[in-house]
């Protein structure tokens, strides 16, 4: 297989569940090489979930429509950003009650601050969309947040080290420099301008502040960003994306 194909494969199997990558062998050189393609995985996924939200509102009203949307979204990435976002919220729940973070990020089991996010993110993500739904622009913002929340997982790992340092599974991030943030910003810009035009700029930068508050935290108490922190970046990322468009409209 060609060393494009492979990449591009590397990139859907990191972000999604769609099992693409099942019957072949994705390195860590692969996934690399992938990172480029965030964006346009990002974007897909967006115009999936928009679609969905789009097609049931031609029978339901907006709010319903926008839970089946949102669900879809869910479903095709397997809830592992969401399950990142629980994670890390659980991790800052331990930092304000002068717990470990890691031990609390890696307890399988839910906290308080974990549940409470799901259930945050969610709504205020439904929310957003069911206001959007009936827009004249709407699925656009859908793809350009779904572009700017994995082009904003290429900034924080070509920006911040990873936490568990040159072994472990996430080592291969040691590679994204700035050379592939800068293509992947440029090519999630490039679908946010021509997908909804000047909204992309207060997008963009919703995304921007999101990941440097998490790339901040993960840097003071983790050492680095890790795979929990990386998922928290691309949802939240995508639903502050989600309401700057929101606010702009």
């Amino acid at each position: 297989m060609r060393d494009g194909l492979r990449s591009a494969v590397a990139a859907v199997s990191f972000l999604t569940a769609v099992p693409v990558g099942r019957r072949i062998e994705i390195g860590a050189r692969d996934l690399l090489r992938g990172t480029v393609f965030f964006p346009l995985v990002g974007a897909v996924v967006g115009a999936m979930t928009a679609g969905v939200a789009w097609a049931a509102a031609a029978a339901l009203p907006p709010l319903p429509a926008a839970v089946l949307g949102v669900a879809a979204g869910v479903a095709v990435t397997g809830a592992m950003h969401l399950d990142g976002l629980a994670d890390t919220a659980d991790g800052v729940g331990a930092v304000l009650s002068g717990g470990d973070p890691s031990t609390a990020m890696h307890d399988p089991r839910f906290g308080v601050f974990g549940g409470a996010a799901i259930v945050l993110d969610l709504l205020l993500r439904v929310s957003v969309v069911s206001a959007l739904v009936a827009g004249p622009r709407f699925p656009l913002e859908a793809i350009a947040a779904g572009a700017l929340g994995r082009a904003a997982a290429i900034v924080a790992l070509g920006t911040t080290p990873y936490a568990g340092g040159a072994s472990g599974t996430g080592a291969w991030t040691r590679g994204v420099g700035l050379g592939r943030c800068l293509v992947g910003i440029a090519i999630a810009s490039t679908i946010g301008v021509l997908t909804v035009g000047s909204t992309f700029g207060a997008m963009a930068a919703a995304a921007l502040v999101t990941v440097a508050l998490i790339r901040r935290w993960s840097r003071r108490h983790l050492g680095g960003m890790t795979g929990d922190t990386l998922g928290a970046t691309i949802e939240f990322s995508e639903t502050a994306a989600l309401v700057a468009a929101l606010a702009v409209v």
